[in-house]
């Protein structure tokens, strides 16, 4: 065998060499990649979870209290009631930083829009402002629509793919309503 042959030789070695190093680290880099995406993603449906917990926690809080007010309830019962939306309130605060931390920009914007909605049950709810029953359905319902976007939006931001059911209005406002 020539030195020509053997520099060929060794020339398709080296390149085959090559090619299986370079081939094994993009793989390797690929599956690093996806393996990172399935582990934010994880994340970040547990981030959007305990946000919507949270909300719909202080919303509940909201909605006893006013049941509360309306129907003439125990004002003991209501301060242990606001006690409990103040640290539902802490816990929703707590749960908006994962969402700013974790998710894309319509997904953050649909959470400040809903935090909004929900400022707008809570101040009534702690006295700061006065407000009629029609009022707090109609934010009720504000909300409920506020809440429905953040869902759709979080569904969009993890790739869930197809429609999901929504109803926009509560029930409960709907029964004195042409449906």
């Amino acid at each position: 065998m020539g030195l020509a042959e053997q520099l060929v030789t060794i020339g398709a070695v080296l390149a085959g060499a090559a090619g299986s190093y370079f081939t094994t680290r993009r793989t390797e880099r690929d599956r690093f990649e996806r393996d990172l995406l399935v582990r934010w993603d994880a994340h970040r449906l547990d981030s959007y979870v305990s946000y919507a917990s949270a909300v719909k926690h202080v919303n509940r809080c909201t909605q006893r209290i006013f049941g509360l007010q309306w129907d003439g309830g125990d004002p003991a019962t209501r301060d242990s009631l606001l006690a409990e939306m103040r640290s539902a309130e802490e816990d929703r605060s707590h749960a908006f930083e994962q969402v700013i931390l974790l998710g894309d920009a319509p997904t953050i914007q649909a959470a400040h829009d809903l935090n909004e909605r929900l400022w707008q049950l809570e101040r009534p709810a702690r006295g700061v402002e006065e407000i009629t029953e029609d009022m707090w359905r109609e934010r009720t319902d504000a909300w409920l629509v506020a809440l429905n976007d953040f869902h759709a939006h979080a569904r969009q931001n993890l790739g869930i793919t197809g429609q999901h059911s929504r109803r926009d209005v509560a029930p409960s406002t709907r029964a004195g309503s042409d449906q």
